[in-house]
């Protein structure tokens, strides 16, 4: 009864759906994926609300790891996201869906609309980085580009980037280069837009993990307010942050007007 491949038909049966029902698999990336391939089912006409998310418990619960230098998990249980002593990131526990559906739809029945969707993007790097689990600027680049372009809004209009964030020494510098060169083929300006994630607070919740991040953007645009990021004292030497557009918001802010509606990514 709780195998993954059966979680979505299982909660249609329940639940008297009868549009797609897809079980999405893609590891970390899997809830936000989800959020990307039920973006497109709405826009494609195949369903007229989609509930998508993602779901990771660690069982048995509370149970501890073993540190090995080198590996991804935190030699002291903390998880600092682009800080100086960042050396790792911890995993945890947790679930979260979304109720999605065409803005239009949604303002003619009157909904409680928290944020809107302008546009997404997926993609792959293939074979190109140095090895299977390490990240690529490059595809990682071409995705945040492509989801920027999808979404109609310009680049130096988003104030806030959830990032994955992991805390790990080599994954969050590529990240943020990542991200610079994406925002770069359209602005020129720097600092101007937070930059955070939700790990330190509550972990790495693995296929959950990116549900987790977008329920915290969409809280955060709802409340005109950037959460912390939290355990950042100072940046990992190996992120440009002084000549890229962005800063670590390492505590709670007003999410300053710009005079247009407030974007994040």
């Amino acid at each position: 009864g709780n195998d993954k491949d059966f979680l979505t038909t299982r909660v249609s049966y329940h639940l008297n759906l009868t549009g797609p029902s897809l079980n999405v698999q893609t590891a970390c990336s899997t809830s936000l994926v989800a959020i990307h391939v039920a973006c497109q089912s709405l826009l494609n006409g195949e369903c007229d609300m989609a509930l998508a998310g993602g779901v990771t418990i660690q069982v048995p619960h509370r149970q501890g790891y073993l540190f090995k230098e080198g590996e991804i998990l935190s030699p002291d249980g903390h998880c600092r996201a682009f800080d100086a002593d960042a050396k790792g990131t911890i995993f945890g526990s947790g679930l979260g869906v979304v109720v999605l559906r065409r803005l239009q739809d949604a303002i003619d029945d009157g909904d409680c609309i928290h944020a809107v969707v302008k546009g997404s993007a997926i993609n792959n790097d293939g074979s190109a980085k140095v090895g299977y689990l390490a990240p690529s600027v490059d595809g990682q680049a071409k995705a945040i580009a492509e989801a920027i372009l999808m979404s109609g809004v310009d680049a130096d209009s988003i104030t806030y980037v959830e990032a994955h964030g992991t805390g790990t020494p080599v994954g969050d510098p590529i990240e943020v280069s990542a991200l610079t060169q994406a925002f770069r083929q359209s602005t020129d300006k720097k600092g101007f837009c937070g930059i955070g994630s939700v790990k330190p607070n509550i972990g790495h919740l693995d296929t959950a993990a990116g549900v987790a991040s977008f329920i915290k953007v969409v809280l955060a645009l709802e409340n005109k307010q950037i959460p912390a990021s939290l355990h950042f004292k100072s940046a990992n030497p190996s992120i440009d942050f002084a000549n890229s557009p962005f800063y670590v918001n390492s505590e709670l802010s007003a999410w300053q007007d710009t005079g247009g509606p407030r974007t994040a990514g």
